[in-house]
């Protein structure tokens, strides 16, 4: 082989190497990309849930208000997204030729009982009787020369019930909120800049506010059942609904 072709031959397996590391970093930088879309994602379908359960709370529909939390826990869940965290940032180090970040994980941060280090909006049952009991504080007197204050005092204690319970439902929205506008733009902004430490305990936020959601449910759950038990028609077609189908069971029990 003449020297021409033998360094033909080498420049042509230079260029086969070079589109071989070409396709593998193409490859990392989509693997990554790919990562990263779905974090993001995940952000979009959080925001989704509360632009959704605004509807179902106006509308006292407490079925899907249960299912969105219950989505909500599912796509947040560490043990998903953290893999996806890590993967993204070891592909990152391995394209940039920077050290390879620490993943370790700080379990103590993801413990259900270490939520008190986190901020997010909380209420209690005694939240919500402290404001019932401050909006009928000025009927705890009957008048006896009011022909129409029982009939007044009913019905400040029914708009003091349905405000109780759109406190509980205003409240899983401020979770949803907190964690779809504020948490989560963090960890992927945390993720973006190669911020592993920040981005697990924005993720160990999320999840300490997705887990109180449950509850946060329950109590809107036990104060809407409380309004309806007062005045089923507050509810509206939820109500005629609630209050068709107790009537069918009542017809069944007796026939």
């Amino acid at each position: 082989m003449s020297e021409i072709a033998k360094a033909v031959a080498a420049l042509e397996e230079q260029a086969a190497e070079a589109r071989e590391l070409r396709q593998t970093i193409e490859r990392i930088e989509a693997e990554g990309d790919a990562h990263l879309d779905e974090l993001r994602g995940i952000g979009s379908a959080i925001l989704h849930l509360h632009f959704d359960l605004d509807n179902q709370i106006a509308e006292h529909d407490y079925s899907a208000v249960e299912q969105a939390v219950g989505t909500l826990g599912g796509l947040v869940d560490v043990a998903e997204i953290l893999p996806k965290i890590d993967a993204f940032l070891l592909l990152t180090s391995l394209l940039e030729g920077t050290p390879t970040p620490d993943l370790t994980v700080p379990i103590g941060l993801f413990k259900a009982g270490e939520t008190s280090v986190f901020e997010h909006p909380r209420l209690t049952q005694e939240d919500l009787d402290r404001q019932f009991q401050n909006e009928m504080a000025d009927w705890s007197d009957p008048d006896e020369q009011d022909d129409r204050w029982a009939e007044d005092h009913e019905t400040a204690e029914h708009e003091a019930i349905r405000n109780r319970a759109h406190r509980a439902g205003r409240h899983l929205m401020e979770l949803f909120d907190h964690i779809g506008d504020n948490l989560w733009p963090e960890l992927i902004e945390s993720v973006e800049t190669g911020r592993r430490d920040d981005a697990v305990r924005a993720l160990a936020a999320v999840a300490a506010a997705a887990r109180d959601a449950r509850p946060a449910y329950k109590l809107y759950e036990v104060n809407l059942s409380a309004q309806y038990t007062a005045n089923p028609s507050s509810l509206g077609a939820m109500g005629e609904y609630l209050s068709d189908f107790e009537t069918w069971l009542m017809s069944q029990r007796h026939s």
